[in-house]
C-alpha cells in the first residue's frame, strides 16, 4: 500500500471539518495516555481478555488500547528505574518510594498480562487475526461508504 492511499485512508477529503473524526482521534490518544500512565483503570478490560483469551474477535476490541499497554510497559519500566536511581542518590521517603513503585509495579503487572494474552493467540491462530487485520486496514473510516473493492469486502467481513 503506498503511502498516497495511506493518508487518504487516515485523512479523508473534509477531515478537518468532520467531527466524527476529532471525535475518534482524541478518544483514541485519551485512551492510549490513560494506559500508558494509569493502566490500573483498565483492570475490567484485563479480565475480560482473561475470560475471551481464545477469542480473537474479543481481543480484537481490545486492541484499540493495545498500544497504549506496551507504552505503558515501557513508561512504568522507566518509572522504576528513575524511581530506583532517586532513592539510592537522593533518599526519597519510604512511604512515597513504597507507593510510587507499587503504582508501577501494579500498572507493568496488567499491561504484561495484556500483553501476553493478546499475543499468544495472536502466534497460534494467525488466519483468524489476518482476517481480523484486514479488515482494520481495509474498512472505511469515519462513517464514509466504501470506494474500494477491498473495502466492500472488508465491509461485509465486519458485519
Amino acid at each position: 500500500m503506498r503511502l498516497g492511499s495511506r493518508l487518504r485512508g487516515e485523512f479523508p477529503r473534509g477531515w478537518c471539518r468532520s467531527a466524527r473524526w476529532w471525535i475518534t482521534g482524541i478518544r483514541e490518544l485519551a485512551l492510549n495516555t490513560t494506559a500508558a500512565v494509569a493502566t490500573v483503570v483498565f483492570v475490567g478490560d484485563m479480565m475480560r481478555a482473561v475470560r475471551h483469551r481464545d477469542e480473537p474477535r474479543t481481543l480484537a476490541r481490545l486492541s484499540g488500547t493495545f498500544e497504549g499497554h506496551v507504552a505503558s510497559l515501557l513508561v512504568n519500566s522507566a518509572g522504576l528505574v528513575v524511581l530506583a536511581t532517586m532513592t539510592v542518590e537522593d533518599g526519597l521517603p519510604v512511604v512515597l518510594t513504597a507507593l510510587l513503585a507499587g503504582w508501577c509495579l501494579l500498572n507493568i503487572t496488567i499491561s504484561a498480562t495484556v500483553f501476553v494474552v493478546v499475543a499468544r493467540p495472536r502466534i497460534r491462530q494467525p488466519a483468524a487475526w489476518a482476517e481480523l487485520d484486514f479488515v482494520e486496514q481495509h474498512a472505511p473510516k469515519y462513517g464514509r461508504p466504501p470506494q474500494t473493492i477491498e473495502e466492500y469486502r472488508a465491509q461485509q467481513l465486519q458485519e
